[in-house]
């Protein structure tokens, strides 16, 4: 099943298209929005159907909760 994050009315749903074109062609991406905006929560699962993904794993880094532990 496909997920499709365009239901989910989030900021960070705008640069999905554009997320999706960037990390085809390379492999990292750095996004900075507002708490709330998405980032952590719609990003990974718009990606996980990708094709380019395949075998591969999404990591994901959040410098103020690294800085806080």
């Amino acid at each position: 099943m496909t997920f499709n994050p365009f239901h989910i009315n989030l900021p960070v749903r705008e640069i999905i298209p554009e997320a999706r074109q960037h990390l085809s062609a390379g492999n990292t991406l750095v996004v900075s929005a507002p708490a709330g905006a998405g980032k952590s929560t719609l990003i990974p699962l718009a990606l996980m159907d990708e094709s380019w993904l395949k075998g591969k794993k999404i990591l994901m880094l959040e410098p103020r909760r690294l800085a806080a532990w």
